[in-house]
């Protein structure tokens, strides 16, 4: 009984002791499974957030240019390049990109025409005949861009029913949005797109 007792107790013992810490190990190992997947789970509701945010202030920027469109505050050009650099940034039902689309036509079509510092190099004379150039396209997308502009502005541009911008949600006023340079110069005549 001593020692075969002892030995087949002790062997008991030590398993057991060996199952108790697996056990916690694995525990261990749950545990920290679960904060990973709590992390990770915040992260994604975190982001999830900011691209709503984002998406919205993308949706802002965007009734702004098609307000300053409409109101002839902004060249169809100008607003039509900052359009189709936010437009892409948002998730667009196949209905919303079709009504973006004369915005892409006309940005692409004028895309060859110097902007910023590469206008500013240009001479007098080069200027001239871009600015020529990107008037006439602009007369020939001129309803389409103003009739595309104010179905964003009433909000009639979405297929699913809901306005392009909510509302409610409308936190940027015109008053807030810093006076940015514009990317054409006028230097002709018709000076209403210089500072």
């Amino acid at each position: 009984m001593s020692f075969m007792n002892l030995e087949s107790i002790l062997v008991l013992t030590l398993g057991v002791l060996i199952i108790l810490v697996l056990g916690a190990y694995a525990l261990l190992l749950y545990m920290k499974l679960q904060a990973q997947k709590a992390e990770k789970k915040q992260q994604e509701q975190v982001l999830s957030v900011e691209l709503a945010t984002r998406r919205d202030y993308y949706r802002n920027s965007i009734r702004v240019i098609c307000s300053a469109i409409v109101e002839e505050q902004v060249s169809l050009t100008e607003g039509a390049i900052r359009i189709s650099m936010l437009a892409p940034q948002l998730e667009l039902a196949e209905q919303e990109k079709g009504d973006f689309q004369v915005f892409f036509q006309l940005a692409e079509a004028t895309s060859h025409i110097p902007i910023l510092e590469q206008w500013k190099d240009l001479n007098k004379m080069e200027k001239l005949r871009y600015d020529q150039e990107r008037e006439k396209l602009e007369e020939s997308f001129k309803d389409f861009i103003k009739d595309s502009a104010r179905r964003v502005l009433d909000g009639t541009v979405t297929a699913d029913g809901r306005a392009f911008v909510d509302q409610g949600k409308l936190g940027i006023s015109k008053k807030s949005i810093e006076k940015e340079e514009p990317l054409f110069y006028s230097v002709g005549n018709d000076q209403k797109n210089t500072n």
